[in-house]
């Protein structure tokens, strides 16, 4: 292999581990103390029976807020209730609440379906029946048991807005869904107004709880919060695990994440939509990120700083829900970054990632097909990186030219290293080639491709967009048939892009290797990179097949004009 590739491929490494040591330097505290304070909490905590504990989401840690109030049965005014279903709809979307906490139990998105063929809706909540729906409100600081369960009844109900309202021990609890003037989005106001002898303490929490399942548009489910700045998001699967590297380090932080100052929403996140929850833009709230079954459910807890209210006093607190798709320009007319929901990959790459998300856009404007717009698009990044890619291509040449004269100094002091070394370099020296010559323009290249991957994965334009024959979803990978039996998916793309890749590495001098480990290299690469892109989006692997056959035509160009000069 290339040294310059391996040297490019260290540097990016060193890059990737140094960011990971700087977000463990950053939230690694807070985790661990989170996680103390949790497990504190834990310890300290009355018994409860397994279906309770199945049940309940876990409650931010809290100070007490009711004074000499003894805590009231469950069993009170509003015993009698009988459970009811209800809808709110316009055009795009359909809501489905339940009394049953007062909460949403699911959201229909009308224009959006799970496949090509248009059959299935897209559901954005999909939860099991231990979740029975999200914006849950335990007010379990009222001294009045866990409410996210209780039957609420139903004071009005419409198209437009929805209202709940439980009283119990002299306290009243009102929950109200209205729809905004924004197609994907929602407001919920709560009113807690104490009717009873003594001073109450609401906090105003809201539990978000998720389940993995195996939907497509569920595969990257996670959850997600904005706070000072900054987008935390974590994968489901992974919430109440330790990290992978956390078997260097040592640390097995199962804790939650805690994120307390300028919250400005979090949510759910999957890779082309989100569900997103906003406290009022004055309000001071505070996100927890917690496990509920690890490796299989979750859950965002949003709450506010608590409001003492005495006997007669109310107080209420109003959200903005956004549950939609991730377009760029949707979510920039909500506002308050809803657009920083889209994963465009690190800080430093994400001015390129919009570029090209725009560029694709604009491009599928002339050319009316998503898989030719990835090609012109590859095209156009040649065309702008062709000086750095010819400089890096005549240095391969050159070091192509001398490898027979290096080969014979390897063979003539194969005995003495240090002497073959510096023999090697003096060739170098009298020949004019530097053979790092081709390493910084690769290294200039990989923001490039970095923003392109982040562009190719997160544009909800490829969701469902077809290129042609079998090729009908470049969001997902294209599997032409499966293997009778065996179960195995046969992808065409993947293969092509690792044949161009073979095809790539072979023209490229391997210095520095003897012919066994440079045999060996040549296969291993594409190898590892067909594996590694055999489940990559189609859009994704077109483009990596188009830039590897680019790139050799662009080699044997280089190659023929330099044969040609040499020979003049």
């Amino acid at each position: 292999m290339d040294r310059n590739v391996i040297l490019a491929f260290v540097l990016s490494m060193a890059v990737f581990s140094a960011w990971l040591a700087w977000q463990e330097h950053v939230h690694g505290p807070a985790r661990r103390a989170a996680a103390e304070r949790a497990q504190q909490m834990e310890a300290a905590a009355p018994p409860k029976d397994a279906a309770e504990d199945a049940l309940a989401v876990v409650p931010t840690p809290q100070p007490e807020v009711v004074r000499d109030a003894p805590r009231v049965a469950l069993a009170d005014e509003t015993a009698d209730v009988p459970l009811w279903h209800g809808e709110m709809e316009n055009e795009v979307a359909l809501a489905g609440l339940t009394n049953r906490g007062g909460v949403l139990s699911r959201w229909r998105l009308k224009h959006y379906f799970e496949t090509p063929r248009e059959e299935v809706n897209v559901e954005l909540l999909d939860l099991t029946p231990a979740y029975e729906g999200v914006l849950t409100t335990s007010f379990e600081e009222l001294g009045l048991g866990d409410l996210s369960r209780a039957l609420y009844e139903v004071e009005r109900s419409g198209d437009q807005e929805t209202t709940f309202v439980l009283r119990r021990g002299g306290v009243v609890i009102r929950k109200t869904y209205r729809r905004t003037s924004d197609e994907y989005g929602f407001q919920l106001e709560i009113q807690v107004e104490n009717l009873s002898q003594r001073v109450v303490a609401p906090r105003f929490e809201l539990a978000w709880p998720v389940v993995t399942n195996e939907r497509t548009d569920f595969t990257e489910l996670a959850l997600v919060a904005l706070a000072e700045g900054e987008v935390t998001r974590e994968l489901v699967a992974g919430i109440g695990r330790p990290g992978f590297f956390s078997r260097f380090t040592g640390d097995e932080d199962k804790g939650p994440t805690t994120l307390e100052r300028d919250v400005e929403w979090g949510g759910i996140d999957l890779k082309y939509f989100s569900g997103l929850l906003l406290p009022d833009e004055n309000a001071s709230a505070r996100v927890v990120i917690e496990p509920l079954e690890v490796g299989k459910a979750a859950a965002l807890v949003m709450s506010m700083a608590a409001v003492e209210l005495e006997p007669g006093q109310s107080a209420q607190q109003t959200f903005y829900c956004f549950f939609g798709p991730k377009e760029p320009k949707l979510l920039a007319s909500v506002g308050r970054n809803l657009d920083l929901a889209i994963n465009r990959g690190y800080s430093w790459v994400a001015p390129l990632t919009t570029f090209f998300g725009w560029a694709l856009h604009t491009t599928h404007g002339f050319v009316p097909n998503y898989g030719l717009a990835i090609i012109v698009i590859t095209v156009l990044v040649r065309l702008a990186t062709w000086p750095i890619m010819a400089r890096q291509m005549k240095s391969a040449e050159r070091m192509r030219e001398l490898m027979p004269r290096i080969k014979e100094l390897q063979e003539k002091y194969k005995d003495d290293k240090q002497k073959q070394s510096e023999e090697t370099f003096k060739l170098y020296r009298e020949t004019g080639v530097n053979p790092l010559g081709g390493c910084l323009p690769m290294v200039l290249q990989l923001p490039v491709f970095i923003g392109l991957f982040f562009a190719l994965q997160s544009s909800i334009d490829l969701r469902h967009a077809p290129f042609f024959l079998w090729i009908n979803d470049l969001s997902t990978p294209a599997t032409l048939f499966t293997l009778p039996g065996a179960g195995f998916p046969v992808r065409v793309l993947p293969i092509l892009m690792g044949a161009s890749m073979f095809a790539q590495q072979k023209m490229m001098p391997q210095t520095g290797m003897d012919p066994a480990q440079a045999k060996m290299m040549l296969f291993m690469m594409p190898g590892m990179m067909l594996v590694i892109s055999y489940s990559f989006p189609s859009g994704l692997v077109l483009y990596w097949m188009v830039s590897n056959l680019l790139g050799i035509g662009h080699q044997l160009l280089v190659r023929r004009r330099m044969q040609s000069s040499s020979t003049a």
